[in-house]
């Protein structure tokens, strides 16, 4: 990639550190496919280039903070009373400043390190989840396209259109029109290079059934009526499984986020009050089962629910 092709601290962090990126990332075709499943428009060198200076300047930022606090703000602070202890003097331990430090030099940066390490990882399985979700619905459109007579190139760049409705296929589709359009490649060799790109493995064999329809000369029309039908079949298995695993934690929930609590604080005020052995029921019993045990339970079956939903749903 050209530096042209780069932002400012990009083109900074490749100058500075693009040796060490080029180190790193020395025959690394993981690294390479992955950034381009996930549409990250770097090199895998401008990519570890970037974060490294990242990691870098979190390190120094976390010092000069980390002596601005310790040198300046703490001695501030032991200089002035303490309202809490009349007469005394405000007193931050060393334990305190050591952990301030720690956080903001050690802890801050390896967290950054950490998010670059994982976001190529992240965003190619989001992209291919997100096809994979909306291929049902992509290839009844596109089937639709083909009984009206309209060319790869026409149905491509109708289906890029429409992002809103096929989210990343309509990326993917756009990448395959602009391929064709404007780099002159011919349709078998921009959809092999889709093929090779994608993150997703459905999406894939859509478009290895396309290559071999036209390299056989075979029917697309019918290929494409035949995967939406497919497609669609899958899916409507696909929502039926989901909607049994709703309706079962559904039953759950009701047992245990509703009978269950409400059992739990009857019995044990019974045996707190019958209980012969001096033991009694103090509030901040109460005050953790219903501020702390209940919230719970009821974020544990949201994000159940939650992700049991977009399972299913069409963005």
């Amino acid at each position: 990639m050209a530096l042209t092709g780069l932002t400012g601290f990009e083109t900074f962090s490749r100058v500075l550190l693009g040796w060490f990126g080029r180190m790193v990332t020395k025959d690394s075709v993981d690294l390479k496919n992955q950034l381009v499943k996930a549409r990250i428009p770097l090199l895998p060198e401008d990519y570890v280039a970037s974060s490294a200076m990242q990691v870098i300047l979190a390190f120094l930022g976390g010092i000069a903070v980390s002596l601005a606090i310790v040198g300046f703000l703490v001695p501030q602070l032991e200089t002035m009373d303490d309202p809490a202890n009349a007469g005394e003097k405000f007193d931050i331990s060393n334990t305190i400043q050591y952990a301030i430090i720690g956080l903001l030099v050690f802890v801050l940066p390896a967290l950054i390190a950490l998010v670059q390490f994982l976001t190529p990882a992240l965003l190619e399985s989001s992209r291919g989840t997100n096809m994979d979700r909306q291929i049902p619905f992509a290839a009844s459109y596109v089937s639709a396209m083909a009984a009206a007579n309209a060319t790869p190139s026409m149905t491509f760049k109708s289906l890029a259109r429409n992002k809103d409705i096929y989210g990343e296929i309509s990326n993917e589709a756009a990448w395959i029109y602009h391929s064709m359009e404007f780099m002159g490649r011919d349709l078998v060799t921009t959809l092999k290079e889709a093929v090779d790109r994608t993150p997703s493995e459905r999406f894939a064999e859509f478009i290895q059934g396309i290559i071999g329809t036209v390299t056989s000369g075979g029917n697309l029309k019918l290929y494409f009526l035949n995967r939406s039908e497919y497609y669609a079949q899958q899916n409507r298995v696909h929502v039926k499984d989901v909607l049994q695993q709703m309706a079962l934690f559904s039953e759950a929930y009701v047992v245990v986020a509703v009978a269950l609590p409400i059992f739990a604080m009857i019995i044990a005020v019974i045996t707190f009050w019958v209980s012969g052995a001096g033991m009694k029921l103090e509030e901040i019993h109460m005050y953790l089962l219903i501020f702390a045990g209940f919230p719970v339970i009821q974020l544990i079956f949201s994000g159940l629910f939650y992700s049991l939903s977009s399972e299913i749903s069409n963005d």
